[in-house]
């Protein structure tokens, strides 16, 4: 598969790297800033994932988001990687670091401290089913409203262009339900830290569970909702930034 068309990086490749890893219905466009401002620093990558962005007409499927994870870590990355997840690529990013621990230096979580088993799983199903109800453009119009209210200007009008993908959303619960990945991250053995917005109500239930299990730095974004990374993206920026530079080798930042 083309997976290069969904890959965007920023910096110098000799820089430890940082990925990124956006939530459903986004692509890699929504990191700009916090690449810009950390490029000088590290090597970031911020890829549209399968089913998304430049890669929209790839199925969001596991066996192609393992070979798209494996294209960044042999060929656009020199070294195991920080990953950010949010959300949605929280989840993957989970699933991802703790199936293949060896290829990921530390992971960077936001957004998705939720095990969505048993009530969650079926309510994330319910909700599936009821999207599936409406039309695209009744979806779409719904979501240029709520970011709009939501975000500052300049990120609203560049996530208001993409598109929500049913097809993704119901091939994402294969990813995102029925894993307890609260109890897989207490076998990762590397660095993790959680930031969360204060009322992210759906996705802080077990962020107590995350941080115990693995050992995790958690850091609550006061007065900030799901989107903090995107609403406050330059005190996420710093957030990630200087988690980066405990968990990545000093000696190969400054060569």
């Amino acid at each position: 598969m083309e997976f290069a068309r969904g890959i965007t990086a920023y910096g110098d490749p000799r820089k430890p790297p940082i990925l990124f890893l956006h939530g459903i219905r986004l692509a890699g466009k929504i990191w700009e800033q916090h690449a810009l401002a950390l490029s000088d620093e590290f090597y970031v990558v911020t890829p549209d994932l399968p089913g998304h962005g430049a890669l929209a007409d790839l199925p969001f499927e596991i066996p192609v988001i393992d070979a798209f994870l494996a294209h960044i870590a042999d060929s656009v990355v020199s070294q195991p990687p920080l990953v950010v997840g949010y959300s949605l690529g929280g989840y993957v990013a989970m699933r991802y670091a703790t199936d293949l621990p060896a290829r990921t230096a530390a992971l960077l979580l936001t957004g998705c401290s939720t095990d969505v088993v048993g009530l969650r799983q079926s309510l994330y199903d319910l909700t599936i089913a009821l999207t599936a109800r409406f039309s695209p453009a009744v979806l779409q119009n719904v979501l240029a409203v709520f970011f709009r209210l939501t975000l500052p200007r300049r990120v609203a009008e560049t996530i208001i262009p993409f598109r929500f993908n049913q097809r993704v959303f119901e091939a994402s619960r294969k990813i995102v339900c029925g894993v307890r990945y609260s109890a897989r991250l207490a076998a990762y053995g590397k660095p993790v830290f959680i930031v969360n917005g204060q009322w992210d109500v759906l996705f802080r239930p077990d962020e107590a569970k995350y941080t115990q299990s693995a050992g995790a730095q958690t850091v609550v974004m006061p007065w900030t909702t799901h989107i903090a990374p995107l609403s406050r993206p330059d005190e996420f920026t710093g957030l990630v930034r200087a988690f980066a530079r405990r968990v990545l080798e000093p000696s190969a930042r400054d060569g």
